[in-house]
């Protein structure tokens, strides 16, 4: 307040108002001299105040009473050096080594070092997931200091005591969460005893937290919830209800899409199975309870074929199979040949991706990694599937492409997309191949350039994603061959730098 004083007073002129008596008495208290003129006294002021803002702020006196003092923590503190490494983690210099620090540390059983602690606590307050990744390796002295902090309250579970109706938001959230996981139908009828009082917004909070152990005993109270005014309430509850096998709105979506497909065969090949499909004509009443959103676009087709892609991506994807009674790739084989084949193709990556069928997953990439250049392939996000593979199929596309690989791999092909998009594991022998590749660039003299950007991604998951325990072995083998250096030097160094860190880091921990 003084310096803004100071500011109005400075911009007004001293001529036309006057410092405010608080103002006078703080400037006295800092030894300005009071007997000089207005001016003086508003010169001097502005010239203290303005270091003092600089140099930093006066702390708040504490009014509450001194915490009790954390007790002893009995759990094994990782070493220095590994705080050392978790430093240079944080600041930014080895930023996506964070997870592999976090698993070792809870695998040798040891915890954060206590002076990066609170560093860690406030990242978790925007990173949920930090927290479940983090929450076992805090120690006592970790759940003492968010007792000691209201923003980070949420992170543990002190509701126990805390009566539903008496509870605030924040306290009837912390509630849920515990109650969902050990006693989900008391948690439900805790939400549904103050439905009718609680404001939309409290209660779309409450609805996402009953994904929590989610079943057919929630899907009465889910379906009240399709009826309701707000547009966020019944989306929140339909895409509950989507999550839940057997479902009620799952079989009405079945229903639908069931309508808009023809089966028919070719007169004279039979066996071959062709769809016709008539697209909805709008999104009448019940396709809009359900959560079909009137508005979304969805590739090619319009609204209409929007509302057929988002009632499609309700159902698990093995459901086609039961529908055509055909396999997989036999389903996908019809859909490709269908004149809508990019919706359903699309359709069948998210179905697949959202669902976590690893058949459909796997069979989908079969068909991309052979006929990518398709034109049908160019105008369809398959990004989003090759994220998304779970580890095992993901070295397994990985390895057999790159397998024999001995030219330049562009951008363009899904092999380039799947090592610099899925964030699993490398398997060793995957590591070794990439290097492979990367010799037979220097050989053939191919100079790094712009074009040649997406193996500065490569490189970059493969040094957080492959074994650290190659390092030794790739290092010796890029130091033996120096014809490396001129084009691909700072990337491969920057590679086995990562590397390095990593592999100290866990010898470290498993000290």
């Amino acid at each position: 307040m003084i310096w803004k004083n100071i500011i109005k007073i400075a911009l007004i002129g001293t001529d036309r108002s006057d410092l405010s008596e608080a103002t006078l008495v703080e400037l006295a208290k800092l030894g300005v001299d009071m007997e000089a003129t207005a001016a003086n006294i508003l010169l001097e002021g502005a010239t203290l105040f303005a270091q003092m803002r600089k140099a930093g702020f006066q702390p708040e006196k504490w009014k509450g009473e001194i915490p009790t003092p954390a007790q002893k923590d009995k759990s094994k503190i990782c070493s220095k050096k590994s705080s050392e490494h978790l430093s240079m983690i944080l600041n930014g210099t080895f930023p996506l080594a964070l997870d592999s620090f976090i698993q070792q540390l809870v695998f040798n059983k040891k915890t954060f070092p206590p002076e990066l602690l609170p560093e860690l606590l406030e990242k978790s307050r925007s990173d949920k997931t930090l927290w479940h990744k983090l929450k076992n390796a805090i120690g006592e002295r970790g759940n003492w200091l968010i007792v000691q902090n209201e923003d980070w309250h949420f992170l543990i579970d002190k509701s126990d005591h805390v009566a539903w109706e008496d509870g605030t938001k924040s306290e009837r959230l912390l509630l849920l969460n515990s109650l969902r996981k050990t006693q989900p139908n008391e948690a439900l009828e805790n939400i549904e005893s103050s439905w009718g009082e609680d404001d939309w917004k409290h209660r779309v909070e409450y609805l996402k937290i009953l994904e929590y152990n989610l079943s057919l005993a929630d899907e009465p109270f889910l379906e009240k919830c399709l009826d309701e005014k707000r547009k966020d309430l019944r989306r929140t509850a339909a895409g509950l209800l989507e999550k839940i096998e057997g479902s009620k709105l799952q079989k009405r979506m079945r229903e639908r899409l069931r309508d808009c497909i023809n089966l028919k065969s070719r007169s004279f090949k039979k066996e071959k199975t062709e769809i016709e499909i008539e697209l909805p004509e709008s999104c009448d009443h019940g396709m809009l309870r359900d959560g079909i959103d009137p508005k979304k676009k969805w590739l090619k087709g319009g609204l209409k074929a929007s509302y057929f892609a988002q009632m499609f991506i309700v159902l698990p994807p093995s459901d086609w199979e039961r529908f055509f009674e055909k396999k997989t790739n036999e389903v996908l084989d019809i859909f490709i040949r269908s004149e809508w084949s990019e919706l359903l193709l699309q359709a069948s990556i998210v179905s697949a991706v959202r669902h976590q069928d690893e058949n459909w997953m796997k069979e989908i990439c079969h068909i991309y990694f052979n006929k990518y250049d398709d034109n049908r392939w160019k105008n369809l996000d398959v990004n989003l599937l090759l994220e998304k593979l779970p580890e095992n199929i993901f070295n397994q596309f990985a390895i057999q492409e790159l397998k024999d690989f001995n030219s330049t791999l562009e951008n363009s092909e899904p092999l380039a997309h799947l090592l610099q998009f899925n964030l699993n594991s490398w398997d060793k022998n995957l590591t070794l191949l990439l290097m492979k590749n990367l010799r037979h660039l220097i050989f053939q003299n191919i100079d790094y350039g712009w074009n040649m950007i997406h193996y500065r991604t490569i490189l970059n998951r493969a040094a957080y994603g492959s074994d650290p325990k190659l390092f030794e072995v790739l290092n010796k083998s890029w130091t033996n061959d120096e014809s490396y250096w001129t084009n691909w030097g700072k990337e491969i160094d920057k590679f086995l730098r990562v590397l390095k860190f990593r592999r100290d880091m866990q010898m470290e921990l498993e000290k």
